[in-house]
């Protein structure tokens, strides 16, 4: 119960992202500075890990359920899946390469995004991101096109539909000529469908919270990672700021 976007700018990227959460689920612990993976991200507390990051190389990874391939937790326990990106980090020079020798069967069905540190629109096609899908059996990847594959969505509740209202209102929003402000417009929206809304509302969950990650390659270490991240569950909505 998750979305995901993102831009290219001339000098790096920027990542946009709405965390969707049963709403008997723990508040999350705001980003922090791991020192010794030289990243910054959230945590959530019932499992330690993160759903999202961003390593002072420029590197930034998403997580998202992927409930199409979910298996009934009460036939099989699972690992947490926020361990796979602190794991990760520890390797991000090489995260192909690690992701592709990790034993997966202890996790549940997933979708990870990972951002390149170079990739930028100067770049072009040069670096990519990377889209990696984990269906319980097999773990398949593909490039992540910026022109075609976005909204990056998840839900439990009726996919399709959700998928094709959050798909049809990105286009509504989001254009080549799109600014910053415009998809954080677009994260925020809320229609008349509260399942469909990717600001998500329904009587079971809600998005609890919204990060911005954005890199620029052209400015010195402390200040070319910054990360953005608004917790919904706050009885006003403040928006952190942290550089790394």
């Amino acid at each position: 119960m998750c979305t995901l976007t993102y831009r290219l700018t001339e000098q790096g990227y920027q990542l946009f992202f709405n965390r969707d959460e049963q709403r008997t689920r723990p508040q999350a612990i705001q980003p922090t500075v791991n020192t010794l993976l030289n990243a910054i991200y959230p945590i959530d507390p019932s499992g330690g890990g993160t759903w999202i990051a961003a390593h002072q190389s420029g590197v930034s990874l998403a997580l998202l359920n992927y409930y199409q391939a979910q298996i009934d937790p009460s036939l099989k326990s699972f690992t947490s899946r926020g361990i796979i990106i602190p794991h990760l980090l520890a390797h991000y020079e090489d995260i192909h390469k690690q992701l592709m020798g990790m034993d997966l069967s202890v996790f549940q069905a997933f979708q990870l995004c990972v951002f390149a540190s170079d990739l930028s629109a100067q770049k072009g096609k040069q670096t990519q991101a990377t889209q990696y899908v984990w269906d319980g059996r097999k773990l398949t990847y593909s490039t992540l096109a910026v022109e075609s594959a976005l909204p990056i969505t998840s839900s439990g509740v009726d996919y399709p539909t959700v998928l094709a209202a959050r798909q049809q209102q990105f286009n509504i929003m989001i254009s080549e000529q799109s600014t910053t402000s415009d998809y954080v417009a677009y994260h925020n929206h809320q229609g008349e469908s509260g399942k469909c809304s990717v600001k998500m509302f329904r009587d079971d969950a809600h998005t609890v919270s919204f990060t911005q990650i954005s890199v620029d390659q052209s400015k010195a270490l402390g200040e070319k990672v910054s990360v953005e991240y608004v917790d919904h569950l706050l009885d006003e909505n403040n928006t952190a700021t942290f550089q790394l």
